[in-house]
């Protein structure tokens, strides 16, 4: 399995679980998006890239600030970008273009967008071509703003996934396999650990042609109400929740009972709080 190989398989988890991941996974994500649109500040007037749009959260955000103009939102996934036309729609925004492309490969002019905005959608395979793209469809004086996780996740969001390969089934399906290569495939390559470590995309980003950048990282307290809601919320990724479907009983017990445990819920009952530390870039274009 290649890197492009590996994305597509995930761009058809998303899109498999799009209406589940805007249902539970969007509301979590809504705060550091809030973040990316203060840091980004869009002003009416400017035409802004949405890059990984998902399910519109972020370009739903941007785009009342720059009418009369508008937002580019992309991601290759036909799943999200058809849950986040309805998102639009129902909320009455005109103002959004959605497109399936891929943001390594923009098929857009150069010098078009005044800026270009990202929450948690830059792929992990060939992040470093995605930022060479921005940079040529940006104008002169335009600016890149995005969140991303760090390298080490925290607690609610790192350990079900580890648990899940411990308890995972020893006979998984075709579609599992080929899933858990991919995974691999993204835990063994240095350039898609690296998208965790902000002095790593800070050169990644000069490298691509920005002139000037900065990072921060920013915490959000996080609550889920018990383990079930953690556990719905995990399964709206795609592969998790391909894991738990093909469990064993037993085996979905023991992984129930260890997350607890390690969650400080031995006996599987009462809310879990948690704090998830994100990073921002911001990147310049002179």
């Amino acid at each position: 399995m290649n890197a492009n190989e590996a994305t597509l398989l995930y761009v058809d988890e998303f899109s498999r679980m799009a209406e589940a991941y805007d249902r539970n996974v969007v509301p979590r994500f809504e705060a550091i998006a809030q973040e990316v649109l203060r840091l980004a500040d869009p002003k009416a007037g400017e035409l802004v890239l949405d890059i990984g749009t998902g399910t519109g959260l972020l370009a739903c955000l941007v785009a009342p600030f720059v009418r009369p103009q508008g937002v580019v939102a992309i991601d290759l996934a036909d799943g999200a970008i058809s849950v986040a036309s309805y998102r639009a729609g129902n909320a009455g925004i005109r103002n959004i273009r959605f497109e399936m492309l891929d943001s390594r490969n923009i098929v857009y002019h150069g010098k078009l967008f005044d800026a270009a905005v990202s929450n948690l959608g830059i792929p992990v395979f060939g992040w470093d071509r995605v930022f060479q793209e921005v940079h040529r469809v940006l104008k002169p004086g335009g600016r890149f703003i995005f969140s991303e996780w760090p390298t080490d996740n925290p607690t609610t969001f790192g350990v079900p996934r580890q648990l899940l390969a411990k308890y995972g089934t020893a006979t998984p399906s075709k579609d599992l396999t080929l899933l858990r290569e991919a995974r691999q495939l993204a835990r063994d390559d240095p350039e898609a650990a690296m998208l965790g470590n902000p002095a790593g995309v800070r050169k990644g980003l000069a490298n691509g042609g920005f002139d000037r950048t900065e990072a921060a990282t920013k915490s959000f307290p996080i609550q889920f109400r018990d383990l079930d809601e953690l556990l719905t919320f995990t399964a709206s990724f795609g592969w998790p929740e391909r894991e738990l479907r093909e469990m064993s009983a037993e085996q979905r017990d023991g992984f129930r009972t260890e997350l607890a445990a390690r969650l400080g819920l031995p006996e599987a009952k009462g809310g879990i709080e948690d704090t998830w530390s994100l990073n921002f870039f911001s990147a310049f274009r002179e």
